[in-house]
């Protein structure tokens, strides 16, 4: 079994309510990072200043949910009570700027989802998995925001970045509290 679709079987189990917009938005981020959500990086923090300010801080909650191929999803709930809006931004716009992905490496991705997505748990339909691949098929396969029952039910508010870049934030910061 590939490393991505052992996300898919974690993703499954705890995010029971994912369709398949859901998965096809999760091989994307974990095939080509953030690549795709950064055009200018002064942008990019605004944004997530704002969402910071709806965000209610959760000191209890996970800091981070693995997407695979070194990525994760960083909590911004849980971000917003160790790291300031300007921490988080740097490691998602480095993130952004360091991930390379490949086409055909997300085609390998999705004919192995849809040849398996029963198999990770998933509780969609052949009909609503078809349905929407046709649609994202004639799309030419773009980047993908949540659907609105993911969004209702589980309200995310995360960015992609590097696994554990905020470790070595610790590390600089620490090292640099020694000299």
């Amino acid at each position: 079994m590939e490393e991505f679709e052992e996300i898919l079987i974690q993703h499954a189990k705890k995010y029971p309510l994912m369709t398949p917009q859901d998965c096809m938005k999760l091989l994307y981020q974990n095939t080509f990072g953030p690549e795709h959500a950064i055009s200018d990086p002064e942008q990019s923090l605004a944004r997530l200043i704002m969402e910071y300010e709806e965000t209610e801080a959760v000191e209890n909650c996970e800091l981070y949910t693995p997407i695979g191929n070194g990525l994760c999803r960083l909590e911004l709930a849980k971000a917003k009570t160790l790291y300031s809006p300007e921490e988080v931004n740097d490691w998602f716009v480095s993130t952004a700027n360091s991930s390379r992905g490949s086409m055909a490496d997300f085609m390998h991705k999705i004919k192995v989802f849809r040849l398996n997505y029963k198999a990770y748990g998933f509780r969609f339909s052949e009909n609503e998995t078809a349905e929407f691949m046709a649609k994202y098929r004639s799309q030419a396969y773009p980047p993908v925001h949540h659907s609105d029952v993911y969004r209702e039910a589980y309200h995310p508010h995360y960015r992609v970045m590097f696994l554990n870049r905020w470790e070595l934030h610790d590390i600089d910061k620490y090292l640099k509290d020694l000299v």
